[in-house]
């Protein structure tokens, strides 16, 4: 059967895949994985094509869902296909690389070059600071601290969730000036001449729970990299200290590094 650029889709190739070997030492579920991965490299198989069902693929390669599942949830992990609760299995759009470079200003401002940044506040509040947070600020007794949880997408695509903690008595009343979309460094840089000038960072892997893994409408057990960082003004004092988890389903973290002067 011959299929053109104008009509195919996953169905078809998959329908006229090649046969898989039992005889072969390679496991049924990775040549189900090769196959589906070749199927989707095919240059007619754009982004957001859709993966038939489990079912479908049971049948057309002829082997139990199990295998299927195996060979679904390692492409899931590499990011190859997207499933998406209660509407099906979907091709993941071509990461987009995000530069994440050591520059003297915030991660989201850093992302966004080149990039539609949207935000959106889960939850705002002022609250006594825990010891922790007390020590990282190195706030003086008394001060309180501004919490502002907010979902980050770029291009529309829900990409990160940030816990920012800002010490209170650097920044009073502004919670009465963000909103959505808008940019609590900017607000910070232009009312209270505030500005970000050194950060350090951490980096890990992580599993977000089932509420975060929905709101960055990822798959459950879907890995992100979790980032920590302690941000200081030109003074030297600790303004912001925030945890974020960001999901690199759609596009990776491009960091560039410079050798320091002098070391």
């Amino acid at each position: 059967m011959s299929v053109t650029s104008e009509n195919i889709d996953l169905h078809d190739l998959l329908r006229d895949a090649h046969a898989l070997d039992r005889d072969s030492p390679l496991p049924l579920w990775v040549q189900v994985k090769n196959t589906l991965e070749a199927a989707i490299g095919h240059p007619g198989i754009g982004p957001n094509a859709r993966v038939p069902s489990e079912q479908n693929l049971c049948e057309l390669l002829g082997v139990s869902r199990p295998i299927v599942r195996l060979a679904l949830d390692a492409m899931v992990k590499t990011g190859l296909i997207t499933k998406v609760p209660r509407q099906g299995i979907y091709v993941t759009p071509r990461k987009t690389d995000v530069e994440f470079a050591s520059m003297n200003e915030s991660l989201f401002g850093e992302i966004s070059r080149g990039h539609r940044v949207t935000t959106h506040v889960l939850s705002m509040s002022r609250d006594k600071p825990t010891q922790h947070e007390r020590e990282v600020l190195a706030l003086p007794p008394g001060a309180d601290v501004l919490r502002l949880y907010r979902l980050y997408s770029v291009d529309d695509v829900p990409t990160a969730l940030s816990w920012l903690v800002l010490a209170g008595h650097r920044v009073p009343g502004l919670e009465a000036l963000i909103a959505d979309n808008v940019s609590a460094y900017d607000v910070m840089s232009e009312r209270y001449g505030l500005r970000i000038d050194f950060s350090e960072r951490w980096f890990e892997a992580a599993v977000p729970t089932a509420e975060q893994a929905a709101l960055l409408k990822l798959s459950d057990g879907q890995a992100v990299v979790a980032i920590e960082s302690i941000g200081r003004t030109g003074d030297h004092l600790p303004l912001e200290y925030y945890k974020c988890l960001y999901s690199t389903a759609y596009s990776r973290i491009h960091v560039t590094a410079h050798a320091r002067t002098g070391a």
